[in-house]
């Protein structure tokens, strides 16, 4: 079997599913960071020092000071202001 065979059988045997839709960039501002996530499902609660996301893989939580979200549309998230801290829980809860 040549290398490109094999190549393309093993690209075809990948489930979709191991593709995430997730994605984050962060950039640093004026105003402290602008983080854009890709993947976003929803918004479940917010605050000026807490943003709460969801996700088809769990829940992200940005915390920080003066945080605000600029753009949610098309399942892409910006979010603007001091970031201290991003944590991750896979799961429903």
């Amino acid at each position: 079997m040549t290398e490109k065979r094999k190549s393309k059988l093993s690209k075809e045997r990948m489930p979709m599913a191991a593709f995430s839709s997730f994605h984050m960039e962060a950039d640093r501002t004026g105003k402290g960071m602008s983080l854009i996530l890709c993947g976003i499902i929803g918004i479940s609660d917010f605050s000026d020092s807490f943003i709460h996301l969801l996700s088809h893989g769990g829940r992200i939580t940005v915390t920080g000071r003066g945080l605000f979200i600029r753009v949610f549309e098309n399942g892409a998230v910006e979010i603007v202001g001091r970031v201290e801290g991003i944590s991750f829980k896979y799961g429903k809860n």
